[in-house]
Order: structure tokens, then sequence, then C-alpha cells
């Protein structure tokens, strides 16, 4: 996307922002502690931004906001927050096959870490871990060629 400034003589190439590459699970879950679980919309909604920036979707739907669904979570004893991770998972998984990355990272990961390794409690640590490694390298990718060549 090219643009000309009316006092230059050279054309100047849009350069998008860089999106966040440093995604932690270890940061994530000891302020989730620390906040009592308040950090988790700091951290997530960037999440569903980038993941709108990185793999646009065909229909140009948007991700619903975390914030939103975890306001709405506090009246549906989190089966919100559930279908939105999901639905994140999802949406990560389809990104890292369109931008060719092989980095195994699925809903069946959600399913068996996030909500069945729940019981054993050490499950989520798993999940978020996979969850931040993926976004890491989708954004990696991004900031590196951000429009993808159909």
């Amino acid at each position: 996307m090219a643009y000309r400034y009316p006092y230059d003589d050279e054309e100047k190439k849009y350069q998008p922002p860089k999106l966040q590459t440093n995604r932690s699970m270890w940061k994530l879950m000891i302020l989730r502690v620390l906040t009592l679980g308040f950090y988790d919309i700091f951290f997530f909604t960037p999440i569903s931004f980038d993941l709108d920036k990185v793999d646009p979707k065909r229909c140009r739907e948007k991700t619903m906001s975390y914030l939103a669904a975890f306001i709405l979570s506090l009246f549906t004893f989190s089966i919100v927050i559930t279908i939105w991770h999901y639905h994140t998972a999802s949406r990560i998984e389809e990104a890292l096959q369109r931008r060719d990355i092989n980095y195994d990272f699925s809903t069946g990961d959600f399913w068996k870490w996030n909500f069945f390794g729940a019981l054993i409690l050490i499950g989520p640590f798993f999940y978020y871990h996979k969850l931040c490694t993926a976004m890491n390298l989708l954004c990696q990718s991004y900031n590196e060629k951000p429009v993808l060549d159909d």
C-alpha cells in the first residue's frame, strides 16, 4: 500500500505496527493469582485483537472481545469464557495452518489441557504455555510478512 506525501518525491510504504511476541505463561499465572483473576482481561484482550489482524476471517467477522466474554461469564457460570477459549483455539489453529507454521496446537489441546486438565490442576499450565507459544509464533510471522499471498 504505497502513498505519496504532498511534498515528497519518493513513495512511502505503509508499515503496520509490530505485534507483541513476548507473551509468557508464567507471567499470566503469577499475575492472575496476584490480581484475583482480573489480569486475564489485560492478557487475553490483546490476543483477540491480534488474532483479528494476523488472520482476518473471510467474512470479516471479528473475535468476541475477552472483556465482553468476561463480563457475560459472571452471569453464566463461566460458560461464555469456555466458549471464547474454544473459538480462540480454533482460530489460532486455522491461522497456524494458513501461515504454514509447524506447531502442534489445536482445539483438542483446549479440551485436553484446559478443560479436563483442570481436574489434575496442572492442565491449564500446559494449555496456556501452548497458547502463548502459538500466539508468539503467529505474531512473529505477521511482523515479518503482514499480508499473505493467497
